[in-house]
């Protein structure tokens, strides 16, 4: 269609152009006779004329191949109403499910942008991200051949946050001969604060039955950001000020399923320490 338009425009500035030439020439109109104006009128009516009819077939001929586009959209749309069909649905449905990949693009796209660590303490977003995939995935237009290259390159991304994350997995720390948590923490290349020895200890309850009893080459997890479902505790903090943040349950009155989940680091609910580090069960 564009090219029928250039078409039309180029004939239309040739003939501007012959016209704007010949009347560039100049005529002694004073001195011309009668005859030879009228010959020279007679040849522009002509010239007219002719650019008319040209300008007509070229009309008739754009109508023409408007009329065989058409026909061909028509053609085009109805095999793709044939191939929703397959997938037991229409243009609209396809057109809304494909906004629904776009939407899910565009929150991997924003969580792929965020740094390392923020990352990995979110895991379980990208675990949610997966799974939103995973149920448009069960979808049949899935099959469509667009949506299918649309679903890969978002399972890319979630894969790119995957490993992204994985880079801050925490690194660990082997045991020698005379060491305690505390004088781990106090490490300057792990905590540099003999206090964080309760992080190493609760991050690590699986193999610490006593924190005054450690064992030598015993690796240790030094975790350097909180993971996801996890709260570490600061100063001044307690279990039911916890169970009220937003991001843990939201409800101070659900102290209890905190204490429940933490209960082999916990023992009293009433008290709880600084680098505490606290799981979040949901």
């Amino acid at each position: 269609m564009k090219r029928m338009n250039v078409t039309l425009l180029a004939i239309i500035a040739l003939s501007l152009f012959a016209f704007s030439s010949v009347f560039a020439q100049s005529y002694d109109y004073e001195t011309m006779k009668m005859e030879e104006y009228n010959a020279l009128l007679a040849e522009w009516q002509q010239r007219l004329e002719a650019a008319k009819t040209c300008l007509t077939e070229e009309d008739t001929k754009i109508a023409d191949l408007q009329k065989e586009h058409e026909d061909l959209q028509a053609q085009i749309d109805a095999t793709w109403d044939e191939v929703y069909a397959t997938c037991s649905s229409d243009k609209a449905g396809n057109d809304a499910y494909v906004q629904e990949l776009n939407a899910l693009k565009a929150d991997v796209n924003a969580f792929l942008n965020m740094s390392a660590e923020d990352i990995y303490s979110r895991m379980n977003e990208l675990d949610e991200f997966q799974a939103r995939l995973d149920e448009l995935k069960e979808n049949d237009l899935s099959l469509v051949t667009a949506n299918a290259a649309l679903i890969n390159s978002i399972q890319s991304l979630i894969d790119q946050a995957r490993e992204k994350g994985k880079a801050v997995i925490p690194p660990s720390y082997t045991v020698n001969r005379g060491d305690h948590l505390w004088g781990i923490a106090a490490k300057p290349d792990i905590y540099n604060d003999g206090y964080a020895w309760m992080r190493i200890y609760t991050s690590n309850k699986d193999q610490i039955q006593d924190p005054n009893l450690i064992y030598v080459d015993q690796v240790f997890m030094i975790p350097r950001v909180v993971g996801p479902n996890e709260h570490l505790v600061s100063k001044g903090e307690n279990l039911s000020m916890i169970a009220g943040y937003t991001n843990v349950y939201g409800s101070s009155f659900k102290w209890n399923q905190l204490y429940e989940s933490n209960k082999n680091t916990i023992e009293d609910p009433n008290l709880i320490y600084p680098y505490q580090l606290l799981k979040i069960a949901r």
